[in-house]
């Protein structure tokens, strides 16, 4: 708890062919395309920062996009998180369920001890790379948008939600 979340790389309106299209019954969008040119120097900071021990956590950001990496995390560390959409890197205007769901290539979220956030925030002068929130010990996954809150769960609902979907 008290951690910073980061994401790393970009969100495009790229849902074309993914679950959560299928599911709501969506059309429209893209299939996502992954950006070599800025993913290798990614990816190959993220490694130097693992390397150094200096991220607590790290999670991909593709299949189901940002919601289910954000619910997968807090599932994993029993812990909860306060999102603030609105940092969210989203290079085109997009819906809240394209922010949510969008499963944009080479995206990464992480997250850092508070003293070493400003890794992260250099980072962000070269690479895509915002802070986007906060871990926190209140069993909650919170996302706002403009404000207000788009999503409020326990991370134990959502671990609920998520062994049911292995229940065959």
């Amino acid at each position: 708890a008290g951690h910073h979340i980061y994401m790393l790389g970009g969100t495009w309106r790229e849902m074309a062919g993914s679950e959560a299209c299928s599911e709501l019954g969506l059309t429209g969008g893209r299939v996502p395309d992954v950006d070599a040119s800025t993913a290798m120097p990614r990816y190959r900071a993220v490694h130097g920062l693992m390397g150094q021990r200096a991220l607590s956590a790290c999670h991909d950001c593709s299949d189901g996009g940002l919601a289910v990496a954000l619910a997968e995390m807090c599932i994993g560390g029993r812990l909860g998180a306060n999102i603030d959409l609105d940092a969210v890197p989203a290079m085109e205007d997009m819906t809240l369920t394209e922010l949510l769901y969008s499963e944009s290539a080479s995206r990464l979220i992480v997250s850092v001890r508070p003293d070493l956030a400003m890794i992260l925030d250099m980072l962000g002068s070269w690479q895509i790379c915002r802070r986007i929130g906060t871990v926190t010990d209140d069993n909650t996954l919170t996302m706002t948008r403009g404000g207000v809150t788009v999503l409020q769960e326990s991370v134990d609902d959502l671990t609920t939600a998520f062994k049911r979907t292995l229940d065959w």
